[in-house]
């Protein structure tokens, strides 16, 4: 890390007077922007060559299987290298893949099993650009400014989860080689970024090494024997779960009594707009609010609203009750992720990051499939039912942690 002189984050500066963070800012939306338009364009495009929903399915659930494989050691990967240097490989990588498919598309010299291939590079790139940039985001910003940081940090996310996912349906729609030239070109300006921020991101050379899962496993370790971290540790997965099974169930239930994929799509925009606004909001709500009133203001309400979303399914109008408490999660997960960066020495953090994002998405991936098996043998209402309660069961377990503060 550079002497205080050379630190950028030296000087207190409007985040949007920080040339650095405006660099990272948007080498982070560009890289989640080009993930987010492949995960429909890489099952179109295997439709497309195959026309078999069993292989389209396959190759996501191999890319989804690579970035839960990887992301442990992805993290101790990311506390080993210089962190700026990281994302500029992962976004070169990626655009040169991309470019690859984009032009075997264009030639049609195309096969399935490249298509899955290219997909693993892009959620691997992703899994290992994820925590090198979340660690350098407190050697970019002073301390103060973490949560207004990490606020802007989930509106990216909250853009790229509505604009990605439509935009790639829709460069589809152009020529099968769009989206892809268009992933190509995101990762590359992202690479560009990447190259302008200044300051030292290198991991200090006295850590000790070991073994890369040795090193990972350091990572969850350390979450359990910090109260804080602890308590994070437990609520994030729960949190995570209950909001995006009542998100899919909504998918679902709307689809099963035949709302068309246009009111489907309309109904998951506005619920993610819920949260886009809610990040806009996010650095007056943290101001006010400590780890625990925050947490309470979510599951409290939330799981409330997540009850009137089971009576009103299936209503499109499901996407209000549920867009309501998604003002509030970012806020929450700035106090959340702000804390978890505070409590962890600068050589960890890609480790420890990584480390919850394991367990948070791992739990996550379940709801989906908790989701269409209470649907299947009850209905929509209990399925938006069952992540309600998922969800009011944070807020016992938080008051049991008095670290989180009152």
């Amino acid at each position: 890390m550079a002497g205080a002189a050379s630190n950028p984050k030296a000087a207190l500066v409007p985040l949007r007077a920080n040339r650095n963070f405006r660099m990272l800012w948007i080498g982070q939306v560009l890289s989640d922007l080009g993930s987010q338009i492949g995960t429909l364009a890489y099952p179109l495009l295997v439709l497309a060559l195959t026309h078999s929903v069993v292989i389209a399915g396959a190759v996501g659930t191999v890319a989804s299987a690579a970035a839960f494989a990887v992301r442990l050691p992805a993290g101790a990967l990311a506390d080993r290298l210089d962190r700026r240097w990281t994302m500029m490989v992962c976004d070169a990588v990626r655009a040169v893949a991309l470019a690859v498919l984009a032009a075997l598309v264009a030639l049609g010299a195309l096969a399935w099993p490249i298509v899955m291939a290219v997909a693993v590079i892009d959620r691997a790139g992703d899994t290992l650009f994820t925590p090198a940039s979340t660690a350098a985001l407190p050697l970019i910003v002073d301390n103060e400014q973490l949560e207004a940081a990490w606020a802007a940090t989930e509106a990216r996310q909250y853009a790229a989860n509505l604009a990605g996912p439509a935009l790639g349906g829709f460069l589809f729609g152009l020529g099968r080689t769009v989206p892809f030239v268009a992933d190509a070109v995101s990762y590359g300006i992202s690479f560009l970024t990447a190259s302008r921020i200044d300051g030292q991101f290198a991991p200090s050379g006295d850590a000790e090494r070991r073994g890369l899962w040795a090193e990972a496993m350091d990572g969850v370790r350390m979450l359990w024997r910090d109260r804080l971290l602890r308590a994070v540790l437990i609520q994030a997965p729960l949190l995570n779960f209950a909001f995006t099974g009542a998100i899919f169930t909504v998918t679902l239930g709307l689809r099963r009594h035949g709302s068309s994929a246009v009111v489907v799509g309309g109904a998951q925009a506005a619920i993610m707009l819920g949260g886009l606004l809610g990040a806009f909001a996010a650095p007056a709500i943290q101001r006010r609010v400590t780890v625990m009133q925050s947490i309470l203001l979510l599951s409290v309400p939330g799981s409330a609203l997540m009850g009137v979303a089971a009576i009103v399914m299936p209503s499109p109008a499901v996407a209000i009750p549920l867009a309501i408490p998604l003002l509030l999660s970012p806020a929450t997960n700035a106090v959340l992720f702000s804390a978890l960066l505070r409590q962890t020495p600068e050589s960890m953090r890609g480790r420890v990051n990584n480390a919850l994002l394991q367990v948070a998405i791992g739990l996550a991936t379940l709801a989906p499939l908790v989701s269409g098996l209470v649907i299947e043998h009850l209905s929509a209402r209990w399925a938006m039912g069952v992540f309600a309660i998922v969800l009011a069961s944070v807020t016992p377990i938080a008051l049991r942690f008095p670290a989180l503060g009152r």
